[in-house]
């Protein structure tokens, strides 16, 4: 699988190292340019009942407006989390419309976690591909 299909493509399996390195890598993305663009106007002069955009809106809401380079940078960030994610899916055979658990509150996010970061796929072929991991299923 190319770099492109993994990032962009919600065909195919991929691994629980994949999900963990790409997650890794789109958490130091996301730091370098906080850390670079990252100075947040502050209001002090009486919060948000004068219409401070800090207290109102939340220091996010401010970056992204304020820098539009940052906001179509999550939105492709959001399109590949979700694209590495629904193949993380396809490799328990389950399809990724199970993205939507997500939803419930705490217990879908936990759920999330659980399945596509810390349990093993399906070993071998499923019909969604064969596996990231190259093994086959023994024949019985």
């Amino acid at each position: 699988m190319s770099l492109a299909q993994f990032l962009f493509s919600f065909q195919g399996r991929v691994r629980r190292l994949h999900l963990w390195l790409f997650l890794l890598a789109l958490s130091v993305a996301y730091g370098g340019l906080f850390w670079q663009f990252g100075h947040f106007h502050v209001d002090h002069g009486g919060g948000w009942m004068n219409g401070s955009h800090y207290a109102w809106y939340g220091p996010g809401f401010y970056f992204v407006s304020h820098n539009p380079a940052f906001g179509l940078f999550a939105l492709v960030a959001v399109w590949m989390k979700l694209a590495v994610l629904v193949k993380r899916w396809h490799d328990h055979d389950k399809s990724g419309w199970w993205m939507l658990i997500g939803l419930i509150p705490f217990i879908g996010g936990l759920w999330i976690l659980i399945e596509c970061g810390f349990l093993d796929g399906t070993q071998g072929p499923n019909r969604f591909g064969p596996s990231p991991k190259g093994l086959m299923r023994e024949a019985y």
